[in-house]
């Protein structure tokens, strides 16, 4: 057993996810100061502005397709995001917590073997947010850079042409003017970069967290095996060791039970979130990649490359931490039935058999119409490209 505070895990917990959500001021806490508000509502009317703004230069410029689709893309990222952004600010003492409950979990078990599993899982979760969080700067950094690269290009050969905004944006006039520009432009800036943090903490946290659930769900496994290791030897086990079974099995079924429920609020939270991302990551896959093909700029073709890796990397997280809270607990079947039972009385066999059946109804982040998982990614990857052939036709 490990003697420190404080088990290996903690250096992981969230570490990509905490970062993003401290930068936007969301990270659950149990009290929220006013510095802590501030930054949040700062974060969440900068991304309202380019919202609203990038969706009504959308809607207002539908003759200009290529034009419609530039702002329809980050227009509808940063709409999703206002939406995470409320929800968890409005509800933080619930995610706080999941938050605790989930860290109750991932400490109680200090052994070396299953905090050696939980560390392996925290470093795939944080690596995947780090690849999320890079996607969304990159894409958000080429936004801002083109129209200072396309500036410096008209200044250096003296060529007609105002300086562009980083997005096609309807805004007040005055807010374009001269004076007032370089403010428009570190707003609109700011709106960006709020938005990838925004949904770098969201969905990793969606990602971390299930990862996380998958990781408690394996150590319960551990140590059902753990239970009948010490008695393989044994031909029929004894009342005192059957008594001794049922004690360390009554303990499992406390810790299982607590996973469910825990995997069910979460549902609970993430339902809106959820249902919200699957019914836009269509779309925004669709318009990116309608972007690449019909953008005969190269700087803007690289942008909408970077956009379409960051919106993939969005859906598969989702998709991927759905499927390992599945996966895993169905797993726990599997465990019971591959351990010496038969070698139990009665009484601990109904046990055994409770447990049984109650893993084998595999628990799921279901919301309404989605479900995710590996399959329903290429499902939506497969709609997406039925959507680009389509439309295709009518170009």
């Amino acid at each position: 057993m490990m003697d420190s505070a404080k088990p290996p895990i903690a250096r992981s917990f969230y570490k990509i996810a905490r970062f993003s959500g401290l930068i936007v001021g969301i990270w659950p806490q149990r009290h929220r100061s006013w510095d802590t508000n501030l930054l949040c509502g700062f974060s969440l009317i900068v991304i309202l502005i380019g919202a609203l703004g990038e969706n009504l230069y959308g809607f207002l410029n539908l003759s200009n397709l290529v034009s419609a689709l530039e702002a329809f893309c980050p227009g509808s990222t940063k709409a999703v995001c206002v939406l995470k952004l409320t929800i968890f600010f409005l509800y933080h003492r619930q995610w706080f917590e999941i938050v605790q409950r989930l860290r109750g979990m991932l400490w109680a078990n200090r052994s070396e073997e299953a905090q050696n599993m939980l560390v392996g899982i925290s470093t795939l979760a944080n690596r995947l947010n780090l690849l999320l969080l890079c996607s969304g700067s990159a894409t958000n950094a080429a936004f801002n850079i083109q129209p200072l690269i396309m500036g410096l290009y008209r200044w250096w050969f003296q060529l007609p042409g105002p300086m562009g905004l980083p997005f096609n944006i309807t805004l007040p006039k005055f807010a374009t003017d001269s004076q007032l520009f370089p403010l428009t432009y570190f707003v609109l800036t700011c709106s960006g970069a709020c938005t990838v943090f925004t949904f770098s903490f969201v969905d990793g946290f969606f990602l971390c967290s299930c990862l996380y659930i998958s990781g408690v769900f394996r150590v319960v496994q551990q140590d059902i095996r753990n239970v009948f290791a010490e008695l393989r030897e044994v031909e029929v086990f004894s009342p005192s060791m059957n008594a001794e079974i049922r004690l360390q099995l009554g303990q499992i079924i406390e810790r299982h039970n607590a996973i469910i429920d825990l995997c069910t609020d979460l549902t609970g939270q993430f339902t809106v979130i959820v249902l919200m991302h699957f019914l836009s990551a269509a779309f925004v896959l669709c318009s990116t990649i309608l972007d690449i093909m019909l953008n005969t700029s190269s700087l803007s073709g690289l942008t909408y490359i970077c956009y379409s890796v960051a919106a993939m990397t969005q859906l598969f997280l989702y998709c991927y931490g759905g499927n390992h809270v599945s996966e895993s607990s169905a797993a726990v079947a599997n465990t019971l039935y591959e351990v010496e039972w038969y070698k139990c009385d009665a009484r601990t066999r109904k046990i055994i058999l409770m447990i049984l059946r109650r893993s084998q109804r595999a628990k799921t982040i279901a919301v309404p119409f989605f479900t995710p998982s590996l399959p329903a990614f290429s499902s939506i990857l497969s709609t997406t490209g039925s959507y680009i052939t389509l439309l295709k036709t009518f170009l």
